[in-house]
C-alpha cells in the first residue's frame, strides 16, 4: 500500500512538473481568448480596420517616423488591417501572443508550471485591447489597438537576445556584450519604438543573471529621449517623450487614468516573471525544491486573477454594439438589417440618438418612415463613455453623406484626419463626396490612395468607374437616362447615389452645424422647400419630428399635392388629425382620415382622462403598450430628448 501511494505521488509530481502539460494550458487559454474576441468583438474589429490606414509607401513611413515610436505604429497599423477578416486578424494576434510566451519562457529560463505564468502578459495585452469602447474613435495613436502587442514583442525579443549573449559568451565578455546591447536597444530602439524601448531597457537590467547594469539603464532612459528630442523630434511635446507610442487616455483637459491599469499590469507581470526566475535560480543553486503542489497553485491563482482582470476590463455595452452593427449595415445599404438590429436587444436599454437616426434613415430609404417611424423604441441615451462623445466623430459623417450634406461630411472627414489621423473610412467618404460634388480630380486622388491598401483596392476600383460617367451625377440627366431605359449608373450606383442626389436639391448657403448633427438636419430640412418629391417628404418628416405645427401644415399640403393618388401615410394622418383638434387653424372635417386613426385618437384621450392624477413619467409607462407606436404618444409623452 505504501509503495502504491509513493508511486502515485511520484506520478503526480512528474505531471505537475512536465512541460508539455503547461504548454497545452498556454495554447488552450490563447485559443479561448481568440474565440472570445471573434465571437464577441467582430464588429469592433471590423470597425477598427475601417478606422485604420496603412500604405506601402515611403511617404507613409516617413510620416509615421516624425514621432518617436513611429515603427511601432507602422507595424500596428499594418497588422490592424487584417481585421478586415476578424478571424484572420485574431489568429495573427494570438500567434504573436504565443511567440511572446515562447520568448519569455526562454529568456527567464522558466520550467514546469512556471512557464504558464507568461500567459499573464497576453492577458494584460488582451485587457488593453478589450477595454477600448468609444476610445476607438478618439485615440490619436495610429494602430493603438495593436501597439501594446508590438511593443511587448519588441521587449521580449530584446530579452531573448540578452539571454543568448549571456549563454553563448564567456562571463566577462558577456557582461560587456550585455551593456553594449542595452545601449543599442535604448539609443536605436527609442526612435522606432518609443516608450516600449525604454521599458525594454529597464527589463534588460532586471533580467536574472545581469549585474551592475541598472545604473546604465537609468542613465540611458533619462538621457536618450532628451537627446532624440533635440535632434529629431522637436514636434513632440516634452511631456510625452517618456510615453511616446503609448495610447493617451486624454480627452480635452480630462485624463482617464483607469484605462492605464492594464498597462500597469504589463509592468507588474514582467516583475513577477523576473522574481519567479530569480527564485527558481536560487532553489536550483541550493539543490532544493519547492513542494510539488505549490508552483501549480501559485500559477493557477495568478492566471485566474488575470482572467478576472480581463473580464472586469472588458467593455460591454448594448448600444455600442448596435451602433457598430448598424453602421456596417448602412455602409452596405442593407436597410432591412438596420431595422432588424434596431428591434433586437434589450428592451430595457433606451437607444442613443445615433441608433434612432440610423433607423429613421433606413425607413426613409425603404419608403416606410411615414408609416413605421414610431414603431421602434425612441430614446436619447448618452453614449456609455466617461466624456461627451460627439456624433460628428462617431457616425455623423455617414449620416451626413446619406442625407445629401456632402460638404459637411467632407468637412468632418478633414477635421478628423487632421486631429486623429487619416483612415480608410475617411478616404472613402472624401472620394464619394468628391464624386457627388463633381470634383473628379480630387476623387481620383483619394481612390488612388485606397488602391494601394491591402484590402480596399476592389472598393476603389468599383467607384473609379463612376469617374468615366460624370453626367450620371447630374440628377436631371440621370432621370432622363432612366426614362430612356439606358441608366447612366449600374444597379449598385442607382441604389446608393440616386436618393442622395434627390436630397441635394437645396440652395447653396453658408451655415454651420455647431457639432449638432441631428438638430442641424432637422432644422435645415424642416425649413427647406422644393418640388423634388423625395426632398419634400424629408421636409415633412423633419417637421413631424420637431413637433412644429406651423412648419407641418404647408409641407403636409404640398405632400398631398405632389402625391394625389397616394394613400396618406399613417403618421401624417395622425399628426394632421391631432393638430386639427389642438388648434383648429386648419379645417380637417373634409379630410379622409382612416377610421383607425380616429379611433386611436379617441381611445388615447379617454385613457388620458382616466390617468389624470398620474405624472408625465408614469403616463409614459402606462400609455406605451397601447399607444407607443403612434404620433400621439410621441407628441405628448416623448419629451426632453436632446439631439446631438
Amino acid at each position: 500500500m505504501k509503495n502504491k501511494q509513493t508511486a502515485k505521488s511520484t506520478t503526480l509530481a512528474a505531471l505537475l512538473e512536465s512541460s508539455w502539460g503547461w504548454w497545452l494550458v498556454i495554447l488552450c487559454v490563447l485559443g479561448v481568448a481568440g474565440y472570445k474576441l471573434v465571437s464577441e468583438e467582430s464588429e469592433t474589429l471590423l470597425r477598427a480596420q475601417e478606422l485604420n490606414l496603412w500604405l506601402p509607401t515611403g511617404l507613409f513611413w516617413k510620416t509615421m517616423m516624425q514621432y518617436p515610436g513611429g515603427a511601432a505604429s507602422w507595424l500596428a497599423t499594418y497588422l490592424t488591417q487584417y481585421f478586415y477578416y476578424p478571424w484572420l486578424g485574431v489568429s495573427i494576434l494570438c500567434g504573436l501572443w504565443l511567440i511572446i510566451c515562447c520568448l519569455l519562457v526562454w529568456a527567464y529560463r522558466l520550467q514546469g508550471p512556471w512557464r504558464a505564468l507568461t500567459l499573464l502578459v497576453p492577458l494584460a495585452l488582451m485587457a488593453c485591447f478589450v477595454q477600448t469602447g468609444y476610445w476607438i474613435y478618439y485615440q490619436k495613436l495610429q494602430g493603438h489597438l495593436l501597439v501594446p502587442t508590438v511593443g511587448v514583442l519588441f521587449a521580449a525579443l530584446c530579452l531573448a537576445v540578452q539571454r543568448l549573449l549571456s549563454d553563448a559568451l564567456p562571463t566577462k565578455t558577456a557582461r560587456w556584450a550585455r551593456l553594449l546591447w542595452m545601449a543599442l536597444v535604448c539609443i536605436f530602439g527609442y526612435p522606432f519604438f518609443g516608450a516600449w524601448a525604454l521599458g525594454a531597457t529597464g527589463l534588460l537590467a532586471l533580467l536574472p543573471g545581469s549585474g551592475g547594469e541598472s545604473v546604465l539603464a537609468i542613465l540611458l532612459i533619462a538621457a536618450v529621449p532628451q537627446i532624440c528630442y533635440q535632434r529629431f523630434f522637436e514636434m513632440t511635446e516634452r511631456s510625452f517623450l517618456y510615453v511616446a507610442a503609448m495610447p493617451s487616455f486624454r480627452n480635452g483637459q480630462d485624463v482617464f487614468t483607469e484605462y492605464r491599469l492594464p498597462y500597469y499590469a504589463i509592468i507588474l507581470t514582467f516583475l513577477i516573471l523576473a522574481v519567479v526566475s530569480w527564485i527558481s535560480n536560487v532553489f536550483a543553486a541550493e539543490k532544493s525544491k519547492l513542494r510539488p503542489w505549490l508552483p501549480p497553485v501559485i500559477v493557477l491563482v495568478l492566471l485566474f486573477a488575470g482572467i478576472f482582470g480581463v473580464s472586469k476590463a472588458w467593455y460591454h455595452d448594448v448600444n455600442f454594439q448596435k451602433e457598430l452593427s448598424m453602421n456596417r449595415a448602412v455602409q452596405e445599404l442593407d436597410w432591412e438589417r438596420v431595422l432588424t438590429i434596431a428591434r433586437d436587444g434589450s428592451s430595457t436599454v433606451k437607444p442613443t440618438r445615433q441608433i434612432v437616426m440610423y433607423k429613421n434613415l433606413a425607413l426613409f430609404r425603404l419608403g416606410r418612415a411615414a408609416n413605421e417611424m414610431f414603431f421602434y423604441p425612441e430614446g436619447a441615451m448618452q453614449q456609455n463613455a466617461p466624456w461627451r462623445a460627439r456624433m460628428t466623430q462617431i457616425g455623423g459623417k455617414l449620416i451626413y453623406y446619406h442625407y445629401g450634406k456632402e460638404n459637411f461630411c467632407y468637412r468632418w472627414c478633414m477635421e478628423d484626419g487632421v486631429e486623429f489621423g487619416w483612415k480608410v473610412e475617411t478616404l472613402k467618404f472624401m472620394a464619394r463626396t468628391s464624386i457627388l460634388n463633381h470634383e473628379w480630380t480630387v476623387a481620383r486622388k483619394y481612390l488612388d490612395l485606397l488602391k494601394k491598401t491591402t484590402f480596399h483596392r476592389a472598393w476603389a476600383e468599383r467607384y473609379e468607374k463612376y469617374l468615366a460617367t460624370p453626367d450620371a451625377f447630374d440628377l436631371h440627366k440621370l432621370e432622363a437616362s432612366v426614362k430612356a431605359g439606358k441608366p447612366l449608373l449600374d444597379e449598385e450606383g442607382m441604389k446608393e447615389f440616386e436618393p442622395i442626389l434627390h436630397l441635394m436639391s437645396y440652395p447653396d448657403r453658408l451655415d454651420g452645424d455647431n457639432t449638432l448633427v441631428e438638430m442641424y438636419l432637422l432644422q435645415t430640412f424642416a425649413r427647406g422647400n422644393g418640388d423634388d418629391p423625395l426632398f419634400q417628404e424629408m421636409t415633412l418628416l423633419c417637421s413631424l419630428i420637431m413637433k412644429d405645427i406651423d412648419l407641418f401644415w404647408p409641407r403636409f399640403m404640398k405632400f398631398a399635392t405632389l402625391h394625389p393618388d397616394l394613400h396618406m401615410p399613417l403618421h401624417y394622418q395622425e399628426a394632421a388629425y391631432l393638430y386639427g383638434h389642438l388648434e383648429n387653424k386648419v379645417d380637417i372635417s373634409h379630410m379622409p382620415f382612416d377610421q383607425n386613426v380616429r379611433d386611436t385618437y379617441d381611445r388615447f384621450m379617454k385613457f388620458n382622462e382616466q390617468c389624470g392624477p398620474m405624472s408625465e413619467e408614469q403616463k409614459a409607462i402606462a400609455f406605451y403598450p397601447q399607444f407607443g407606436n403612434t404620433f400621439y404618444y410621441f407628441y405628448f409623452l416623448v419629451r426632453n430628448q436632446k439631439t446631438n
